[in-house]
């Protein structure tokens, strides 16, 4: 019949009257090794696909991205001792204990819930210090190999307990980067005094140029003006020449400063092309939520993304990886009230927190993999309002996750 030279054409998995943010109408969007390959109005041409995905008017989006999380302490909340409130000696006790195989099962079934829930790349802090020496990293190597086929993950080496307090973690930074590791972070407001702080800054950065990797710093991670590091921060990124090339994380201080010291920091960050993630759940009782002026940030041309940071561990004892809680949690507490904002907020979790980490911008793009998140409901705004629902994950065009809190039927890849 001469159609051999044809099925190049035949798309692998065609998800069928479904609807893409900024498009008007349902739309066919066809995936064909692994990549979206057309999206075009409903119902689409008569060319034949190998599997069809019905989804009977409900959004299709580019998948989620967890800019910031801790998977080696995930689910270890059970391991603290009864009694211990303070956050930093809870952390401390629970992560002595830590065994690979337990820190690789506890990762990877955190990873496989942020799978259901959208998740496709996420980058997980990973302590590595002298307490916890190299487990977490170990754990997290093996975790990682687990679910290659639900999501990229990058690690980053984290010094939780300091670099002059712990002068240990030097050593086992560097091995870490040796290991698998691919980025090296930093806590510097954990040091004692100004002067370590910056020290600590500048450490981080001398190891960042030695492996050649970028940094992801955790920085001013208390709501408390004196928390000062990130205009620091901002000023060693440019004198390495590090633009583009670092993250920071938390960022409270900044929600405290006075106006002027604020649009000074905000300022220097922007031209430091510093990568800022917020964390949602930095709550503080009757106070502001630690949220680092978003608002202010992305309107100096920052990006801006939100981030999970911890799940049912020592310093946390909720959480759901779930990109729309953050999403939700971050649009009512940085004050987004509109329409705009939601598209704001949903960006945060989706094509911000991907260029956060070093991907893309944008939603669902022909030639660019099709990891898609389909939703049973028509637009953002009403995802959003519905959380959890129901969603169909795909990585490189493969239906790889699914959740449904509705009692209704799942969605369905059926043949063609």
């Amino acid at each position: 019949m001469g159609v051999v030279t044809d099925m190049p054409q035949i798309p692998d998995l065609l998800i069928r009257a479904g609807r893409v943010h900024g498009r008007d109408g349902q739309v066919d969007v066809h995936i064909r090794d692994g990549l979206v390959t057309d999206v075009e109005p409903s119902p689409a041409k008569a060319a034949p696909a190998h599997r069809v995905l019905e989804a009977a008017g409900g959004l299709v989006s580019r998948s989620f991205t967890e800019p910031h999380y801790h998977p080696d302490k995930a689910y270890s909340r059970r391991l603290a001792p009864p009694g211990l409130y303070d956050g930093f000696a809870r952390a401390r006790t629970i992560k002595a204990g830590f065994t690979v195989e337990d820190v690789a099962d506890r990762a990877t079934r955190a990873l496989r819930l942020a799978s259901v829930n959208g998740v496709t790349a996420l980058r997980a802090n990973v302590d590595v210090d002298s307490v916890a020496g190299l487990t977490g990293l170990h754990g997290m190597l093996a975790a990682r190999e687990r679910v290659a086929h639900l999501m990229d993950v990058q690690i980053v080496a984290f010094p939780q307990e300091g670099l002059g307090r712990d002068p240990g973690a030097r050593e086992l930074l560097e091995e870490a980067l040796r290991l698998g590791a691919g980025l090296v972070g930093g806590w510097p407001n954990v040091e004692d005094g100004a002067d370590a702080q910056r020290a600590h800054v500048r450490e981080v950065f001398d190891i960042a140029e030695r492996f050649a990797v970028d940094v992801d710093i955790h920085v001013d991670c208390m709501i408390d003006a004196s928390e000062t590091m990130m205009e620091f921060v901002a000023a060693e990124t440019l004198r390495r020449g590090y633009q583009g090339r670092v993250l920071a994380s938390h960022c409270c201080g900044l929600e405290m400063y006075d106006e002027a010291d604020a649009a000074r920091v905000v300022a220097a960050v922007a031209e430091a092309g510093l990568r800022i993630v917020i964390v949602p759940i930095n709550l503080a009782d009757g106070g502001p939520r630690g949220l680092s002026r978003p608002r202010e940030l992305m309107a100096a041309g920052v990006v801006v993304a939100a981030g999970s940071d911890n799940m049912n561990d020592g310093w946390y004892a909720l959480g759901t990886l779930d990109p729309l809680d953050r999403a939700q949690t971050a649009y009512h507490g940085a004050g987004f009230h509109d329409d705009a904002s939601v598209d704001v907020a949903w960006d945060m979790v989706g094509s911000q927190a991907s260029v956060a980490i070093g991907g893309r911008d944008g939603d669902v793009l022909i030639g660019e993999s099709a990891d898609l998140v389909v939703f049973d409901v028509p637009d953002r705004a009403t995802a959003l309002a519905s959380m959890p629902g129901r969603r169909t994950t795909l990585r490189r065009g493969r239906v790889v996750s699914s959740r449904d809190t509705t009692g209704s039927p799942a969605l369905e890849v059926v043949g063609a």
